[in-house]
């Protein structure tokens, strides 16, 4: 992918949505492997099958755009709320960095309601290293120019590495790779819930609160 290709399409249309949308879905209910272009493209709705390299030019750099579009408001939020713990001088604060990492990403699902994003995020998390982190940073790199917002989130989970297992590599990288592995599954076994309509299913404020309480735990276990 070239980074002007991405560039093209950080401001996606309305044709450009609509497949951004069903790639989504389609993604949360069957994994990459069921979000063929041409199954993309009949979830969108459109008639054309080239639709996807037509609005895109590459289903690539339509995923990439879809990971772009979700992710910018969720790391807006988190910069915001890393930039206040670290002006009141949290920022070795367990439960200040969990609650900053938890809350952004359940506001989004809440927001989007009913939301397929969690269960996309878990989709892309199993085609990643166990440690993903560095594997991520790398791999940002192929967008030269392009400010990517997954940064903020990574830079927050060094800052937690840095109180988990006392700093001490590999074991940090490994406890922030859980945390944050099982924040993104709870919550996305919770979306999966609420599309079904589980009469049980308990509010999102609530859940929040127990998931902060949770990965606080396991951080500094």
């Amino acid at each position: 992918m070239r980074p002007d290709d991405l560039k093209n399409v950080l401001h996606p249309n309305a044709s450009q949505l609509a497949l951004l949308a069903a790639a989504e879905r389609l993604v949360a209910r069957s994994g990459f492997e069921g979000a063929s272009s041409r199954a993309i493209v009949r979830e969108a709705g459109h008639r054309n099958n080239s639709a996807v390299t037509y609005h895109f030019g590459s289903r690539q750099t339509m995923l990439d755009a879809l990971y772009h579009w979700r992710s910018t408001p969720i790391n807006e939020h988190r910069a915001r709320l890393v930039a206040e713990l670290v002006a009141e001088g949290r920022e070795r604060d367990p439960e200040s960095l969990v609650r900053a990492y938890v809350v952004p990403f359940v506001t989004a699902v809440e927001r989007l309601r009913p939301s397929s994003w969690a269960r996309y995020t878990q989709a892309v998390l199993q085609d990643r290293p166990l440690v993903f982190m560095d594997w991520v940073r790398r791999d940002v790199k192929r967008y030269e120019g392009i400010e990517v917002p997954v940064v903020t989130t990574l830079d927050l989970q060094d800052m937690m590495r840095a109180v988990a297992c006392d700093g001490v590599e590999p074991l940090a990288g490994l406890r922030v790779a859980t945390v944050s592995r099982a924040v993104v599954a709870a919550v996305a076994a919770w979306e999966a819930d609420d599309e079904r309509g589980d009469l049980d299913l308990p509010p999102l404020d609530v859940l929040t609160e127990e998931l902060v309480r949770a990965a606080t735990g396991m951080l500094t276990a």
